[in-house]
């Protein structure tokens, strides 16, 4: 694609949740659910335009996504609430209330014409739970799960074996959680499903946010909760981790962009010209923000998300060292 040329319209699906697409940057693969399928296609290329020299005439139309596959799980107890697929495309993880994950053999596409990736569901240890959201690693290494039992599962992935994958169990401690005046917490000792999950890009730190509004910090060095982030007067929307730092970008629904530093657990209200106020070129929108999409060029330059709306907003630089 030409630079400043318009972005090009590849494929348009029904949403019938909003977190119900992941991507595969790697291999180019989008993976989207439904109630009780999970579709995978591959995106073309980027669409290069008319060889170099030629004039006039309307550009050929981009090529055509392909669907590669398109996966019902068997024995679904309710509709799947999420599925999320590796960067390398080799791993998909569904699930309903109990989590189901299949190896993708992408060699085997190609094979002849039409033919479909084949799918090797993976046996999963007697404790993993069900997923309320998933989030693979960069290298497609680690598997976190957010549990609707308010706990963060992580699995170490290896595709040379068949084996069951580990589980390392996560949870925040009890006394901090159970029973916080937020509105709607229930003070029952129990905590609230994860709803939202982000990974750092060193693989250091991992944020979940749970139905209560809460963000919580776990260090995947030592498989640990580290912390959390002060409580949140608005359910996050979307976070996401700054490329390259410990700093994690959390989008609210009343449209406020908050920074915290997941390694010494400070809030950093200089990072973002807005502070902590809602945002005033979106706060009259009612759709909240989906994604936080970073451009790995340009790190320091953040994308807000939303169904008919985005926003770029650049962050300050000399408000941490990691920004430098």
């Amino acid at each position: 694609m030409a630079p400043g040329a318009p972005p090009l319209l590849l494929l348009l699906l029904p949403p019938p949740l909003p977190s119900s697409c992941s991507v595969a940057p790697q291999a180019r693969l989008l993976a989207a659910h439904g109630v009780s399928e999970v579709r995978l296609w591959q995106l073309p290329l980027a669409h290069a335009g008319p060889p170099a020299g030629e004039r006039g005439g309307a550009p050929p139309p981009p090529p055509e996504p392909q669907q590669l596959l398109l996966l019902k799980p068997s024995g679904l107890s309710r509709h799947l609430f999420c599925a999320s697929a590796s960067s390398d495309g080799r791993w998909l993880l569904a699930s309903d209330t109990s989590p189901r994950l299949y190896r993708i053999g992408l060699e085997s596409h190609g094979a002849g014409a039409g033919a479909a990736p084949e799918v090797t569901r993976v046996p999963l240890p007697e404790g993993a739970a069900a997923a309320v959201c998933a989030a693979f690693s960069a290298d497609s290494r680690l598997l976190l799960l957010g549990t609707t039992l308010g706990t963060l599962q992580a699995l170490p992935l290896d595709a040379a074996t068949d084996a069951p994958p580990c589980i390392h169990t996560l949870r925040p401690p009890l006394d901090e959680f159970a029973g916080a005046d937020t509105g709607d917490a229930v003070a029952d000792g129990t905590l609230a499903a994860v709803l939202r999950l982000s990974l750092s890009s060193d693989l250091q730190w991992a944020a979940a946010a749970d139905a209560r509004r809460r963000v919580s910090i776990y260090s995947l060095d030592a498989l640990a909760f580290h912390g959390a982030m002060p409580r949140l007067s608005s359910p996050p929307a979307a976070l996401a981790f700054v490329p390259g730092t410990p700093l994690l970008a959390v989008a609210t629904v009343d449209k406020r962009l908050l920074i915290f530093d997941a390694d010494a657990l400070r809030l950093i209200p200089a990072a973002c010209a807005a502070g902590s106020e809602p945002l005033q070129p979106v706060r009259g929108h009612t759709e909240a923000v989906l994604r936080i999409v970073f451009n790995q060029a340009a790190p320091l330059s953040l994308l807000l998300c939303a169904q008919t709306w985005s926003l770029r907003v650049d962050l300050n630089a000399d408000a941490h060292p990691s920004l430098r």
